[in-house]
């Protein structure tokens, strides 16, 4: 015969473990819930070209391409840049060059060089 005690706490003890399991489910759909929604792919992060001033005191210029964009590199050079990743609409970049557009500011980057910080 078994004791009422022994019994009780396999009782306890499978509750308790559904109850986890329970918040366990809970606290995953909140996850998943809370997930943002993937920017809009053809929203450009400005429309039209703009110029930007660089910290070096150069100029940049960049114009809005599709999925890509047109830029004059603060150093003269005139590039095509894709999207990259591939679908968004801030971070272009190719080879040894890239560009992060954030607000009003952008970041220019060349593999092995210190960034730039353009602004608006």
């Amino acid at each position: 015969m078994k004791s009422t005690g022994t019994t009780f706490m396999r009782l306890r003890q499978r509750g308790l473990s559904g109850l986890v399991a329970i918040c366990c489910a809970g606290i995953l759909a909140g996850c998943v819930a809370a997930t943002p929604e993937k920017p809009d792919a053809a929203k450009p992060a400005f429309t039209g070209p703009v110029t930007l001033t660089c910290d070096d005191g150069m100029q940049m210029s960049i114009t809005p391409k599709g999925s890509s964009i047109s830029v004059v590199s603060p150093r003269g050079l005139e590039l095509e840049l894709p999207a990259s990743p591939p679908g968004q609409h801030v971070r272009f970049g190719e080879s040894l060059y890239a560009v992060v557009i954030e607000g009003g500011e952008a970041l220019w980057m060349v593999s092995g060089k210190v960034p730039i910080t353009c602004r608006r």
